[in-house]
């Protein structure tokens, strides 16, 4: 009877210490597998080009979304490909934001990426307004919101284009009412962006406005052209280079190089870590306290 109330006070030590000790390290693991299990395939050549025709079962109701939970996105585990329609993609650099764009604001939309405040989305016209969840984690979603600061670019992209947009009002807090921030402004041309505040009682805004328009083609012929000349002696001025900018080209190239390769690995070394020195940790303490009653 000894032997059995010591193996079951040893178990629920052993459990109590394990299960503990994998909740403090999932913290700094979170973020990596809710992006690996909520990413989209993003295939440029499924986007529409440049005008979405509206959809009746779209919903644009911001009113309608409610809270996530911790556990939201076990949902969407087993999402088959062919049933996510991106129509395009945000792209934030200074906070490696990467997400698929929806129409509307609907369930799973704005759970696994970015939906549409309106059924008109044409990119580089307009007031642009995109929606999403919050997330503790500042990697998912517009969970790094906040972090977005004047002057960093804002990027829309279809099957053949970059659009371009500069933030000019960051880190902007608006009541949950204000959605006058989704109305097109005469001789602007805006991309907002909004999401709700950790508590949900407001919103957090960032907008930018329209900059340019650049071809991805043109990108790459422009990337060409500077590895050519880093490799000359005497710089050669190529016509896309000098048309589009070296800076602004340079910048640009870097975000097509983040297209090419979206798919978000599974953490293994990290989940690994956790549960193994979750287990150690948690046998340690067990062989501690068989000491102490001996």
């Amino acid at each position: 009877m000894k032997s059995f109330l010591n193996f079951l006070v040893n178990t629920i030590i052993f459990l109590l210490i394990s299960v503990g000790s994998f909740l403090v390290a999932w913290r700094f693991i979170e973020e990596d597998v809710i992006l690996f299990f909520t990413q989209v395939p993003i295939e440029s050549e499924r986007f529409e080009v440049n005008l979405i025709e509206t959809e009746d079962t779209a919903e644009f109701d911001w009113d309608v979304v409610t809270s996530l939970d911790a556990t939201y996105w076990l949902n969407y585990i087993d999402i088959p490909d062919d049933d996510v329609h991106p129509i395009g993609e945000l792209l934030i650099p200074s906070i490696d934001a990467r997400l698929p764009i929806f129409l509307g604001v609907g369930e799973p939309n704005i759970t696994i990426g970015v939906g549409t405040m309106k059924p008109e989305f044409v990119m580089g016209e307009g007031n642009i307004t995109l929606a999403s969840h919050w997330d503790p984690n500042p990697g998912v979603r517009f969970g790094g919101l906040h972090l977005v600061q004047e002057g960093d670019l804002l990027i829309l992209r279809d099957s053949n284009y970059l659009y371009i947009y500069e933030t000019f009002i960051f880190n902007t807090v608006i009541t949950r009412y204000q959605f006058y921030i989704t109305d097109y402004v005469p001789g602007k041309t805006y991309l907002t962006l909004f999401t709700c505040t950790p508590d949900g009682t407001e919103r957090l805004m960032v907008r930018g406005e329209f900059v340019e328009q650049v071809s991805i083609a043109d990108l790459a012929e422009a990337a060409a052209a500077l590895e050519a000349e880093a490799v000359q002696t005497e710089p050669d001025e190529s016509d896309v280079l000098s048309e589009l900018g070296r800076l602004d080209v340079e910048v640009m190239i870097e975000v097509v190089e983040t297209l090419e390769d979206s798919n978000v690995p599974f953490p293994v070394t990290n989940v690994a870590l956790a549960v193994g020195g979750s287990l150690v940790l948690g046998m340690i303490v067990v062989r501690f306290a068989n000491r102490g009653r001996r």
